[in-house]
Formats: structure tokens, sequence, C-alpha cells
């Protein structure tokens, strides 16, 4: 309630079109997150997750008299498509009551005013976690309110931003909010959020800026709530980079030892971040996948991404880490500016070395408010979103070494997932299989005690 009116508050997970496959879909930690900030002060929320429940771009069952609807879109988990925007701009469109619609993200930060002009009243603008409950309590003065974009008498009003990145003081978000059962079998949890590394194609840095991560403690609390809860048996971490802070990461481990805890954990990490034994640590508590952002095997290219990286170590850590057990996913961007065929085939020739267990292959997205965005703004037509699986410049030369890899990677026995429907061919993983795709890959997958 706000002074006499009561509320009906609303958290959207916006729906993809075509939804996403529930085998490869994870619960909306974000969603769940701002909608846990609003619980703590209104009981009135509710998470509609339209993409799960496939709905159609209509939300009119839900609205009562006055509402307060939040749109999370692509705001910490990259779940949506470009295609996504214009369904929320139909949803609202669509509204039979009275509403306020607000968005959190980062494309609506930056683009503001494409939101503003098709049906949203306010535009977060950066980190959400301080503004969300300001929001609710002033929305009828909105001059009240910081790091907001929105529009009075017509004109655009921004407030500039002045986030900082206190991630450790969120609460769990509460997995009580939607219906657990209907999302992909392997939990997810994120414990940190902003990253160390600078690589010119990714938004994090930018708009999260200095890492902050939750505290041991917490998140094996977290841990424990997710198994004793929801009966986890695989639980994958989806920080940027998990493995950012050394020290945090040994505590984490020494408290899943001294709980006993028994479960298989996943991570995202970077190999500028790589610990011989610190991962073997992580092995002994139950860790068995990571990912590692490698995206190129030349020099040259990593020098543009601002990637500092050595390709000899780079085979050294992948080496030693499916030595050790784990089941290893790297990631390639296969149109970088300014990539020839040459470098195309160094990337080629590294991924025949390194030989992944799964290996996830990109388009580049040129992602507003990155470095490659701003010095590529003359190319048209720039793919925004990381799941859009189109080039964006390739010539014949390029194409024909992208194709090459493709075939030799069938060669090597990987099959090859060029949309999430593909996901319905397989049911059963054994412990070899090797997935090369053009699209999500399921996590979860292979994880073996």
């Amino acid at each position: 309630m706000v002074g006499d009116v009561i509320l009906n508050i609303l958290v959207v997970n916006p729906p993809n079109k075509p939804f996403t496959n529930k085998s490869i879909l994870a619960e909306p930690i974000d969603v769940l997150q701002v909608a846990t900030i609003i619980k703590q002060k209104y009981d009135c929320v509710k998470v509609i997750d339209m993409d799960v429940n496939q709905m159609s771009n209509n939300i009119n069952d839900y609205l009562s008299d006055n509402n307060i609807v939040f749109f999370v879109f692509d705001y910490q988990l990259p779940l949506h498509t470009s295609d996504t925007e214009n369904n929320m701009f139909e949803i609202i469109k669509n509204a039979n009551k009275k509403a306020k619609f607000i968005i959190i993200g980062k494309t609506s930060s930056y683009f503001y005013d494409r939101f503003l002009n098709n049906g949203f009243d306010i535009v977060i603008n950066g980190i959400a976690d301080d503004t969300i409950l300001s929001v609710i309590d002033n929305i009828n003065d909105l001059s009240k309110v910081n790091n907001i974009i929105y529009k009075k008498d017509n004109e655009i009003v921004y407030k500039e931003r002045n986030n900082v990145n206190k991630y450790e003081l969120l609460k769990c978000p509460d997995r009580n909010l939607v219906d657990i059962k209907k999302y992909m079998d392997t939990r997810t949890i994120i414990t940190s959020r902003g990253c160390i590394g600078k690589c010119s194609f990714c938004t994090t840095p930018s708009f999260f800026c200095a890492w902050s991560g939750k505290s041991a403690g917490d998140i094996v609390d977290e841990i424990e709530y997710l198994i004793k809860d929801f009966n986890a048996k695989k639980i994958i971490f989806l920080d940027d980079n998990m493995t950012v802070n050394k020290m945090r990461v040994y505590e984490i481990c020494d408290e899943i030892n001294k709980r006993h805890i028994k479960c298989l954990f996943g991570c995202l990490s970077s190999i500028s971040c790589y610990d011989k034994d610190l991962f073997k640590r992580m092995y002994d508590v139950g860790f068995r996948w990571v990912h590692f952002g490698i995206e190129s095997g030349s020099i040259k290219i990593l020098k543009l991404m601002n990637k500092q990286m050595n390709i000899d170590y780079i085979k050294k850590v992948i080496h030693e880490v499916k030595n050790m057990g784990y089941r290893v996913r790297n990631s390639f961007i296969l149109d970088y500016p300014g990539s020839t065929k040459d470098d195309i085939r160094l990337t080629r020739d590294l991924i025949k070395i390194l030989e992944p267990h799964e290996l996830r292959l990109h388009y580049l997205a040129y992602r507003v408010g990155t470095t490659v965005f701003n010095e590529n703004k003359n190319i048209g037509n720039k793919s925004q979103y990381i799941h859009s699986n189109h080039p964006n410049i390739l010539n014949d030369e390029l194409t024909d070494e992208i194709n090459m890899l493709i075939d030799d990677l069938k060669n090597m026995g990987y099959i090859f997932i060029y949309n999430d429907i593909d996901w319905n061919k397989y049911n059963n993983f054994d412990k070899k299989m090797k997935v090369a795709a053009f699209t999500p890959i399921k996590y979860g997958m292979c994880w073996y005690e």
C-alpha cells in the first residue's frame, strides 16, 4: 500500500518468441532477486515468468485496480533475444487496467528513449537494488527518486547513474515465487556481480563496475536452502567470474566441507583467475564443470578484445582442469572485427588442441556500452543480443574457414546444436559426449561424481 492505495506489484520475466526450450531454461534469478527486494517491504508482489509459462503478450489476468509492473530484461542474465522488446511493448499496449510500467536492465538504461516512447513510464538507470523500493514509495512524485529516467510533460527527465555495486548485501532470492519444477533440473545461484576483466565486447565492467561478492557463509546457506527445499543435486554458479576472489572460494569450499554437503557444482571462471591448487580444492568438494571464455586462438584478436591471455597458458590450463576430472566448456567468437581467415584458422587449430567437452560458438553481439560497440557505431544492423546467432560481417574466406571448423568438429565426434529445439533429440548423455552449439547449452549435462 502506498498512502491509501492498495497496490498490485508484478515482476515480469518477458517471453522470447519462440519460447525458450524448458529443458535448458534456468529459473530467472535476476527477476527473483528484484521480487525478493520488493518482498522485504511489500507482501503484494508476484512473479510472472511469461517465457516458462509460454504466455501470449497479455498479462491482463494478473492486473487489478492499481498496478506497478516491473519488467526485468537483459539485466544480469542474458536470457532474451531482440524480439523480446516488441513483446514487452505489445504487453503494455494490451493492458486494460491502470498501471505504471517500469523496466530494469542494460539495454533500457542505454536506449531509454525507445522504451519511454513505447509505453514504459520509468527506466531504472543502471543497478536497480537501491532504486526499486524508492520508485514504489514515490510512484506519484518521481522527483524524489535517483537513478531513473522518465517523462514529465512529454519531456525526458534523465537522472544520472550514481550506482554502487553492493551485491554482497542482497538477500537470497526467494525461489518460492515461481514453480521451480517448470525449469531445468540444475539449480542456479549468483554469488557475485561484476568482473575484474575489461573485455571489449562485455557490458559487465561498465554497467556493474567494481566486483562485489557475498560471503562464504551466506553462499553455503543458500546452497543448503536449494538442497533442502528444492532437492538440488546440481548447482551452477552463474557469476560472471566466480573465482575472482580466490580466498573467498577457498572459504566456500571449507564451508561446504565443514557442513558435509553432498552436491555437484559448476561455475564460470577466467583463465586469468586460474589457480591449480584452488581448482583441485574445488574438485574435492564437488565442482565438476567449468566454463572458460577464450574467444579466439589469435593473439592479434585477443589483444583487440583486451583479453590478456597467452595461448600456451590457455593450453596448459585446459589440459590441467581436464586431467583433474572437470567437464570443460569453452566459448569462441567467430566474427570479431578485424578477423581474417588466418585468425579463424588459428582459432580452429586451438579448438582442435583443447578439445573441450562443450563448445559454445558465438557471433559477436555489439552490446551497447562496450568498447567494440563504440568503435563500430557505423556498422548497420548490429546484433545486440548474444542469442541472435547471426554473423555480422563475414566474407567468403571467413565463411569457408568456419565451415571447415564445423566439419573438423563433426569428424572429431562433436554433436552440433543449431537451435534449442535440437535439444529435444537428446535425453541421455554419457560422460564422453562432446557438444558444439550456436545456441545455449544445457547446464548439468554429464556431471558425474
